[in-house]
């Protein structure tokens, strides 16, 4: 499965890089890679006085990064491997997860004809699937990406195997909690399984992570793609259950006090769908379209109607390429929260968002 690029830039996206060799450049092969993605965004009901915000960030779809990536020839069809990559806030110049350099990706490992197996920081396994699997490729913005953190995105001190035997793609990720006296404290494991047969793509995914105290967060999800003429129609499922309270404590905001209820007798449990289609209006512009809707029982670790609540997100997309490498956009975000959801917008229960920006590959 690839990271996460907007499904537009299939046929956009294209690397240059350095490389260098020690014997020759078919052995040994190093190449410098990013993305730089700025925009302008306004966004309404920003904070708990409900003002407007107005602000230069990160892409709409994309996170600004770079990274180094290589592989060396071993013989016998097998390759030594690695990758670094580090987000990057162009605005200001900083890291996106500083002190981490690199936040992305980090690891060394070994391929063949039978897979790849990978050591160091990774995607998790629902990252993998929803990175391809959902219209907008899990989107940047918060508005447009929220409930992609039940997939916690990446996972420290990981073991990950992943193979392609035809149609089938398959890959499973074991991170090591790194705790002397026991495995089980800060683990986390994830399998998932894609089929493509001609114009449908199917995927499958199930993970569980555990916090320190051994509480666990489990997350498990199906997507769907169907391709016909120039649309990609995609449709997906995710469902988790959450005793650690991390999820709560991500997408709380921090205008909201919050109390939080007995997380073992009442685990957060969300219900995500999603629906979109990304059409190939002309040769230069895709259009993308999503929609969103969780349906989330004891938020907070609150029982029944205390720890009800829903939200909904509509995002329209246009992109247009410039060049191979070079594309401008604009998109309109809504989101609306409900009952004890309301805890995860800062002030009214619905949010507009509206951006533009200019995206370039290297």
């Amino acid at each position: 499965m690839k990271s996460a690029i907007p499904a537009s830039l299939a046929i956009l996206s294209a690397t240059c890089g350095l490389a260098f060799s020690t014997t020759a450049a078919a052995q040994s092969a190093v190449t410098l890679y990013g993305i730089v993605d700025q925009s302008v965004r306004y966004q309404n009901n920003a904070n708990a006085n409900n003002d407007a915000l107005w602000q230069v960030t990160n892409g709409a779809v994309t996170n600004s990064r770079f990274g180094f990536k290589g592989s060396e020839d071993l013989g016998g069809g097998t390759k030594a491997i690695f990758q670094l990559e580090s987000g990057i806030n162009p605005q200001n110049g900083q890291l996106t997860n500083g002190p981490r350099l690199f936040d992305r990706y980090a690891f060394v490992g070994l391929q063949n004809q039978y897979g790849a197996i990978k050591i160091g920081r990774q995607a998790t396994e629902a990252f993998n699937v929803y990175g391809d699997f959902d219209p907008l490729t899990i989107g940047n913005y918060a508005n447009n990406s929220w409930m992609y953190n039940i997939t916690r995105g990446r996972v420290d001190n990981a073991v990950s195997y992943a193979g392609t035997f035809g149609g089938l793609s398959v890959g499973a990720t074991y991170g090591f909690g790194n705790t002397a006296g026991t495995m089980a404290a800060s683990n986390y494991w994830g399998t998932r399984a894609a089929y493509t047969m001609g114009p449908l793509q199917v995927a499958g995914v199930y993970q569980q992570a555990r916090d320190a105290a051994k509480r666990v967060q489990q997350m498990w999800g199906l997507g769907g793609i169907y391709s016909v003429s120039i649309a990609k129609v995609f449709v997906g499922y995710m469902g988790g259950r959450d005793r650690s309270g991390w999820l709560d404590g991500t997408l709380n905001d921090p205008a909201h006090a919050v109390t939080t209820g007995n997380l073992n007798d009442n685990p957060r449990k969300d219900m995500t769908f999603y629906l979109g289609t990304t059409i190939q209006a002309m040769p230069n512009l895709a259009i993308t379209g999503a929609a969103y809707f969780d349906d989330i029982k004891n938020i907070n670790a609150q029982a029944s109607d205390a720890g009800s609540g829903r939200r909904y997100t509509y995002v329209l997309l246009a992109e247009y390429a410039l060049s191979k490498r070079t594309q401008v956009y604009g998109t309109v975000d809504y989101n609306k929260v409900s009952g004890a959801a309301r805890v995860e917008l800062p002030g009214n229960s619905t949010q507009v968002g509206v951006a533009t920006g200019i995206r370039h590959i290297f």
